[in-house]
């Protein structure tokens, strides 16, 4: 008897478990940053507040990170929801993915305790030019090599979001360059990569014509 060799399909089921409890994690991680400020309890109001402002990049830093971790998670769940299965090389793209997230926390650290340095913007220009990078090797991986997008999804769909996930590459390298001039409007390069997720992708089915 002749034996036919059938690979097992692999759902994306446990990858997606996998994954949320890592974004988890690391959303969790981004409140240790905070520094409790030391009051006095002789000074007065106004001076109190002097120093509760002391930790604002921090709280602003947190902000940005909990927002971008959050949209990441948002398009990446989209994103899965339109590949029928996966296989072994997508288990190792998605950690590559994963990997890049869960360092977030640490130039995030930076820019709270050292928002005017260049360096620390550079450092986080260059973890989010990664995550976005690891996002389209994930996108074009699953979309065109190993074909594992539902037949449903539109052409439309799938260019949009390669076009994304370039445009945030160019907007995060500019964001590195730029730190090297102004610190400042590096982090608004850095907001706008973030504002492009906000709304996630609409996505489409093929329109089929009689």
């Amino acid at each position: 008897m002749k034996l036919i060799k059938r690979n097992f399909i692999i759902t994306t089921n446990r990858l997606e478990a996998f994954s949320d409890g890592v974004f988890a994690i690391v959303i969790t991680l981004l409140a240790f940053q905070f520094k409790v400020p030391r009051f006095s309890e002789d000074a007065s109001i106004a001076r109190n507040f002097t120093v509760l402002t002391s930790v604002f990049p921090n709280i602003m830093a947190f902000i940005f990170s909990f927002a971008f971790i959050a949209v990441f998670w948002i398009n990446h769940h989209q994103l899965y929801h339109t590949l029928k299965e996966i296989n072994n090389k997508m288990l190792w793209l998605n950690m590559h993915v994963l990997f890049w997230i869960t360092l977030i926390p640490f130039p995030i650290l930076m820019v709270g305790d050292h928002p005017r340095v260049p360096l620390a913007s550079m450092c986080l220009g260059f973890v989010l030019l990664m995550c976005s990078l690891a996002a389209y090797m994930v996108r074009r991986y699953s979309y065109f090599k190993a074909r594992l997008v539902d037949e449903s999804l539109s052409e439309t769909s799938i260019q949009d979001g390669l076009v994304q996930n370039i445009i945030a590459i160019c907007l995060a390298l500019a964001g590195i360059i730029t730190a090297l001039f102004s610190v400042y409007i590096s982090y608004w390069i850095y907001v706008l990569v973030l504002a492009m997720f906000v709304i996630p992708q609409k996505l489409e089915k093929k329109t089929h014509h009689p």
